[in-house]
């Protein structure tokens, strides 16, 4: 149930217990006994009920449209005071104050005392609904008064016995009853995210266990005391053999579903264990991450504040150092500059703003420019780089900037894990319907618990003395969500530490290419 359906239940009991109260007062001005009983012959709404029946109906309604929390409570209070006036009334007739007994002067016009109790309690629970702190004392009473308005109504089942003559031998009516049950249950609805129903009208595991349970308390006995009723009715069990067997049926069923129950919550925490354990990895990667993104800032400044220091000598600079520290200058902005793509791109296809071009894309081009890229790198630590680029074309549809985006970022992921002097190789091959490009290197390798989380956010391999550029922990990620959007797979290969990695992007080819 929304929470709109759960907000709207409450006024439309208002309105269903003014048409009844509306029709009893009618059945009461033409004699309509019909109006006024379900079934000529036993109790009827008494012409006070139907007051307090609309006086309820209108301080319910104004409770749940009303602008203003404490909206309804003037009503409510109008309620519970008349409640009060009748249990008064009864009992100054009970302690004699009363000259003339309140059943013989009007007993077709004043509710009975349980009728008025219930009344009283409904009255006082609207009122604390006003009240945050009181709203869960509310609901306990308007739990109370279900509880006995429930009573009230399956004690019609059994006229020949006490509790017949305890609760409707009163003057107790079914419209009654079944006002009072309704009026009850909104109230208990009316604030269905506090107090009280916090606990079961929530999305939570929790509250659907608890939901389950309260169906389960109320409908199991409820059945199998209609059960015992219909095999006492025909002679089919005795009576002491009929309450044992209620008794066992009860606490079997309860024993089960509570087990039941149990199971879920308990498979439900283990999954919020795992959620938790999650979390805080994330967290602790984000702390790594953090420490990284600081030392991977710091590390361009020391550079740029030489070369600062450089241009400011007051005899100044010759050409060639001039010339080389503006490669300085230049080398260490670009990093700088990476760094920054990096978690913007991460950003934007997080939040799905990266929009990728689908035009056909030679993947030789792609493999030439992103080769280019990063030959520099590759050059200054001395890599020897392969290029196994086939006759055969391949085209597929995609991106080509993001596309070199990939595979510059496989490149220079080989060229950190890879000790100087290393060789890296770059492959594609073409087969139908699909392209790979595969790159591979003999660097240090990954270990199998690293393998399977190595396309996540802020993982990286742990800093060495031989290899000081960590990097953010950012370009696998890039790599593999950039892959996916142009509907590709990344995979990564090795066999352990030491032994090399190999990544391979698959992508499908161009229709008809």
């Amino acid at each position: 149930m929304n929470k709109t359906a759960k907000h709207n239940l409450p006024v439309l009991v208002a309105w269903v217990c003014t048409c009844i109260g509306a029709a009893s007062m009618l059945g009461w001005l033409v004699d309509l006994q019909r109006l006024t009983s379900v079934i000529p012959g036993l109790p009827a709404m008494v012409p006070m009920t139907t007051v307090l029946t609309l006086v309820a109906s209108w301080a319910l309604w104004r409770c749940q449209r009303g602008s203003r929390r404490e909206a309804g409570l003037p009503q409510a209070l109008a309620l519970t005071a008349a409640a009060a006036a009748i249990l008064a009334a009864y009992g100054a007739e009970r302690l004699g104050m009363l000259d003339a007994p309140l059943v013989r002067a009007g007993v077709r016009g004043i509710s009975s005392p349980i009728t008025a109790t219930m009344f009283l309690g409904i009255g006082l629970s609207l009122a604390g609904l006003s009240r945050p702190r009181f709203i869960l004392h509310a609901q306990w009473l308007a739990l109370a008064v279900l509880f006995l308005s429930l009573l009230t109504l399956a004690s019609y089942l059994f006229q020949e016995t006490s509790l017949y003559n305890f609760l409707p031998g009163t003057g107790i009516s079914i419209p009654t009853s079944l006002v009072s049950i309704m009026l009850s249950a909104a109230c208990l609805a009316a604030r269905p995210e506090e107090g009280l129903m916090a606990a079961v009208s929530g999305p939570t595991t929790a509250a659907r266990a608890a939901r389950r349970l309260l169906v389960s308390a109320v409908a199991m006995p409820v059945l199998a005391g209609a059960a015992l009723w219909a095999a006492l009715r025909v002679g089919l069990v005795d009576t002491d053999t009929g309450i044992a067997l209620l008794v066992w049926s009860i606490v079997a069923f309860l024993v089960v579903s509570t087990w039941h129950n149990a199971m879920r919550l308990s498979r439900a925490g283990a999954a919020l264990e795992d959620a938790l354990q999650a979390l805080r990895e994330a967290d602790a990667n984000k702390d790594r991450f953090l420490a990284v993104l600081a030392h991977e800032l710091r590390n361009p400044l020391a550079p740029l504040r030489t070369a600062a220091d450089l241009l400011r000598l007051p005899a100044g600079v010759d050409a060639a150092q001039q010339r080389r520290t503006g490669d300085i200058v230049a080398r260490q902005v670009d990093t700088i500059s990476h760094l920054i793509e990096d978690l913007l791109d991460v950003s934007r296809i997080r939040q799905g703003l990266i929009a990728i071009e689908h035009q056909p894309v030679d993947l030789h081009k792609v493999a030439g420019d992103a080769i280019e890229q990063t030959r520099p790198g590759m050059t200054q630590r001395r890599h020897r780089l392969h290029a196994e680029l086939p006759a055969e074309h391949a085209l597929v549809m995609g991106d080509h900037k993001r596309l070199v985006q990939v595979l510059t970022n496989l490149l220079v992921n080989a060229a950190r894990y890879t000790p100087e002097g290393g060789e890296i190789t770059v492959a594609l091959h073409v087969r139908p319907g699909h392209a790979d490009i595969v790159v591979r290197d003999n660097g240090i390798g990954i270990d199998a618990a690293m393998l399977e989380r190595i396309f996540d956010s802020f993982t990286q391999a742990a800093r060495n003395p031989e290899r000081g550029e960590g990097g953010l922990g950012l370009g696998l990620s890039l790599v593999k969500r950039l892959v996916e959007l142009h509907n590709g797979t990344v995979s990564a290969r090795s066999a352990g530490a030491g032994q090399g990695s190999t990544f391979t992007v698959t992508l499908p080819r161009r229709a008809g290419a």
